[in-house]
């Protein structure tokens, strides 16, 4: 006895110092875990708000691009006029997908209110302005003016104006929630507007131009500012860019935009003012003036891509090098408290009287030449020898019972005619949502009413009856996934509930059903002749809980029986 006493005494001494020594292991470790996982939280973030800077970037320069194709359809000859309508209107469909994309990224990147006003009060200015350049398209020539080409024009710039408020929004806000995209964040902004700029530089006498006319003063004096914009944004660009990151790219394409389009771009727009105030013929037509800027300020386009994506590189790297920062000093301290674990565990090996006692459990629980009876089936189990045996045995036993546990509860919430859930099965879905009613407001209900099923019963008797409701569950099946619950709820009505789904799915789900039942036919006993069936459909969306929803969806069902039956009723 006094060996045991002593015995006990060590074993709790020795779990009480294994006990602090990993107790001290966590709390140096934890405060390291959590500062490394904390900084490469902040660098992923960084990527993915840089890679959402990059992708509203290519929004705006779509945008403004789309003033190219909108310039070539407004100054087009009647021979070009259809073509280039047909380009602009190709190159509008790519904006608009862009945009799109836009949402979704911003949505994924945490960026919703943002989304939210690309989604709605971008689109509506990108089409107000388009509203205005289709009016001015649909004029017949004779009637057209420099002043309503202008307007037109104008309204494309608002376009991109508002583009650009919300992507100076999305600058700010990243700015304040994440400062290593500080830099970055400038740099797209500028970047944009030079793009921006780069293209006003010729749109802005694109309409006189059009008209062979000369330029009115507010043209020129736009012109000129433009210009003067694109080299002020131009010498700032070079300014905040890093010394460490004018590469020999860099320096090559920023010669390029200098001698391209600085140089020889806007020398064109120069010339064109000059002819202008002299009363020359112009030297180029207004779609030659747009072909040779576009191939200009692509070197614009080319030096922001460039930057854009080394800016993206390095913090990629950055993030890259903090993801294994945060690995190894995780591996280090799982390293160090496995080994503190496995010293305890290895201290307590020689304590097995708990285990002993455990297995000598088993094994008698093991030991049942009694015969079970589960769901009808026999079950008897060998004599176990060894702990493994008594164990396996249990295992066994278990695994069996799941079985035949799962095979009841299965036939509990299914109906034996159709396969489908009943009753049972929409309880236990509704006692699921019980705990949480607002659950309720995304739920549809889709309530299916064989028509007029009394008298198939009555005249034909209930085999037909059963063979027309079993055929009826089964199109119904066909067109529901099978992770949504189908109920049959009456003798000849069937509920269907199905989560997070829009009103007009939902009608086009219900038609189906009502097209694929209407193609059904029973052979009649004794005739040639076919029994056609068809149903009434009900539906509601969303409701403070089951009654609610489910008086909805009958009211629904009430109407289209009302209607005439064979009708689907929201």
């Amino acid at each position: 006895m006094g060996q045991q006493l002593r015995s006990e005494q060590i074993s709790t001494r020795l779990l009480l110092l294994m006990s602090i020594i990993i107790l001290s292991v966590l709390l140096i470790a934890i405060p390291q875990i959590i500062s490394s996982y904390q900084q490469y939280r902040i660098s992923h973030q960084a990527v993915l708000d840089i890679q959402t800077l990059r992708v509203f970037a290519e929004t705006s320069n779509k945008i403004s691009r789309e003033r190219a194709p909108t310039n070539k359809a407004m100054s087009s000859t009647t021979l070009e006029a259809q073509k280039n309508i047909n380009e602009l209107n190709k190159y509008r469909s790519e904006v608009d997908q862009q945009i799109d994309i836009t949402v979704k990224t911003l949505n994924r990147a945490g960026f919703t209110e943002l989304a939210k006003r690309v989604d709605q009060q971008l689109k509506y200015d990108l089409g107000n302005a388009r509203k205005h350049v289709d009016v001015y398209l649909a004029l017949p020539k004779e009637k057209r003016t420099v002043q309503q080409m202008d307007q037109a024009i104008l309204g494309m710039f608002g376009a991109w104006d508002s583009c650009r408020t919300l992507l100076q929004q999305l600058v700010m806000d990243s700015k304040k929630r994440n400062k290593e995209v500080t830099d970055y964040a400038s740099m797209v902004l500028i970047l944009a507007d030079l793009r921006d700029q780069a293209g006003r530089v010729a749109s802005n006498i694109m309409a006189p131009l059009s008209f062979s006319a000369s330029f009115p003063e507010k043209n020129k004096l736009r012109s000129l500012q433009t210009q003067e914009q694109v080299k002020y944004l131009w010498q700032l660009l070079d300014t905040i860019q890093p010394e460490s990151l004018k590469t020999q790219d860099y320096l090559n394409l920023h010669q390029q935009v200098k001698d391209r389009f600085i140089d020889q771009g806007l020398s064109i727009v120069v010339k064109l003012l000059q002819e202008s105030d002299l009363h020359q013929p112009y030297s180029i037509t207004a779609n030659q003036l747009t072909d040779a800027m576009v191939g200009k300020f692509t070197t614009v386009v080319d030096l922001q891509t460039y930057l854009l994506e080394m800016q993206s590189l390095d913090a990629q790297e950055k993030a890259s090098a903090s993801h294994q920062q945060f690995l190894l000093t995780l591996f280090t301290s799982l390293i160090s408290l496995a080994v503190a674990m496995f010293t305890m565990l290895y201290t307590r090996k020689k304590l097995f009287e708990p285990l002993i006692q455990a297995q000598q459990m088993i094994v008698e629980l093991s030991k049942s030449h009694q015969r079970e009876y589960v769901g009808g089936v026999d079950l008897t189990y060998k004599e176990a020898q060894t702990l493994n045996d008594a164990i396996y045995i249990l295992k066994e036993m278990l695994q069996q019972r799941d079985v035949f546990e799962f095979k009841l509860k299965n036939m509990a919430n299914t109906d034996s005619l159709t396969g489908v859930s009943n009753r049972v099965a929409l309880d236990a879905f509704l006692n699921e949502y019980a705990t949480e009613p607002q659950l309720f407001q995304q739920l549809s209900l889709i309530v299916v009413d064989i028509d007029h099923f009394k008298s198939v019963n009555d005249q034909y008797g209930h085999i037909l009856g059963d063979l027309v409701i079993a055929q009826i569950a089964s199109c119904l099946q066909a067109n529901i996934a099978r992770s949504e619950l189908i109920v049959r709820f009456g003798g000849d009505e069937f509920l269907i509930v199905l989560k997070n789904l829009k009103q007009d799915w939902l009608i086009q789900i219900a038609e189906s059903i009502l097209a694929d039942i209407s193609q059904l036919r029973f052979d009649l006993p004794g005739t040639d002749e076919k029994l056609k069936v068809s149903v009434s459909i009900g539906i509601a969306s969303g409701a403070e809980n089951w009654e609610a929803l489910f008086s909805q969806a009958d009211e629904s069902l009430f109407k289209a029986k009302a209607q005439g039956r064979n009708k689907v009723v929201v």
